[in-house]
């Protein structure tokens, strides 16, 4: 019995360590919450629903971010890399209304296991990211602004180009000309 925790620990650690080295920088606060803290810039991240249910083509990941330097965030900027190397954008607003039953199933689903990430920063003014208009949402913008004056916050859709999401760590990236970092998303 204490040969196997011993060996369960050991893993633990070198897991711990694998993801330290992967994403520096970077903790997790839960089993779906990295968090990304580094010259000032502080990037959160939500995939509470996902984590355990992604055998549908819709990936749901809540973002949440603030920074002491000031930048315009565009779509473009978020990818997200499998564990095979496949770079994913962000699904496009086309690619959801191609399937609005899909979107609503996967919103109504993740309902009660979306948390609010403004509990991470100091700012208490709001800025909602529009990238794609969600059910009961008619804004879709393709930038945002970041900054120490507010947090940033808005959910990331991703499509699945097998119709599913297999286990497995994932590389979300946030890849702006002021602002760069990674953080885990781990499929279980």
């Amino acid at each position: 019995m204490l040969r196997t925790m011993a060996i369960l620990l050991a893993a633990a650690l070198s897991t711990g360590a694998q993801l330290a080295q992967s994403f520096p920088h970077t903790s997790k606060n839960g089993r779906a919450t990295p968090v990304y803290r580094h010259e000032g810039l502080t990037f959160v991240a939500n995939y509470d629903y996902s984590e355990r249910n992604h055998d549908k083509p819709w990936l749901l990941i809540d973002v949440a971010l603030g920074s002491n330097t000031r930048f315009v965030l565009h779509r473009d900027n978020f990818s997200l890399v499998t564990p095979e190397g496949q770079t994913l954008t962000l699904a496009s607003q086309e690619q959801g209304e191609s399937d609005p039953n899909g979107i609503n199933t996967l919103i109504q689903n993740a309902r009660i296991h979306r948390r609010d990430l403004s509990g991470y920063f100091s700012q208490r003014r709001q800025e909602a990211l529009h990238f794609v208009s969600l059910p009961f949402s008619r804004s879709i913008s393709d930038e945002g602004i970041v900054d120490n004056d507010r947090v940033t916050t808005g959910p990331l859709l991703f499509l699945s180009p097998d119709g599913n999401w297999p286990k497995g760590t994932y590389r979300l990236a946030l890849d702006n000309e002021r602002a760069k970092a990674a953080l885990p998303i781990q499929l279980e």
